[in-house]
């Protein structure tokens, strides 16, 4: 069982907020005003506390917002990999249809893991964080690439549809086209069967 610390304020104690509760803060911070908003100080407000119990966990505003553009990673990945169908098309398909869904239910947080705001994060670290996704998106395609086809060569579309998809991410959140899930699906599968 783990102790709650707890912390004298005010005259009386109450618990002291951990790397969870300070990553929700932010979070909910830049979700609602931007991620220039989000700032070791306004965490801090936000939770009650002063800046330095935030220190304890996060280096500066670029590690907060490192981590929870890893957590959104991480997020995708589970959220792609959910009950996969068997069939490695309606596999294919049902990916792209999660990808635009997640990219819809979580915009600000897209555009965090993604650099699209130009808040300062750790693009080393989200590379190496991005690497299991890699890898599961490439054990979707790889199948229907035929029995020949290398992990190699699925690693390599799997970068191509991911740039696509990404893409087509950034033109439609910028308001630049209005892509749907169909236009973003059919625009997948066709790069896919170019491969082929």
């Amino acid at each position: 069982m783990t102790e709650t610390r707890t912390r004298l304020r005010s005259g009386k104690r109450r618990p002291v907020a951990g790397r969870g509760d300070i990553l929700d803060a932010a979070r909910a911070i830049g979700v609602r005003d931007g991620w220039g908003a989000v700032t070791i100080r306004a965490v801090a407000n936000k939770l009650g506390y002063s800046s330095p119990l935030l220190y304890e966990h996060f280096h500066d505003k670029e590690h907060l917002l490192t981590e929870i553009a890893v957590e959104g990673l991480n997020q995708l990945h589970v959220f792609l990999a959910a009950d996969p169908p068997k069939k490695s098309r309606t596999a294919v398909v049902v990916m792209m249809e999660r990808y635009w869904a997640f990219v819809n239910e979580n915009t600000q947080l897209y555009r965090l893991m993604n650099g699209m705001d130009g808040a300062l994060i750790d693009n080393e670290k989200i590379g190496r964080a991005a690497q299991p996704l890699c890898m599961f998106l490439a054990g979707v395609v790889q199948p229907m690439l035929g029995k020949n086809a290398t992990e190699t060569d699925a690693m390599l579309l799997t970068y191509e549809l991911w740039a696509l998809l990404h893409g087509m991410a950034a033109l439609y959140l910028d308001r630049s086209i209005p892509f749907d899930t169909e236009r973003v699906v059919g625009a997948g599968l066709r790069l896919i069967a170019g491969a082929l």
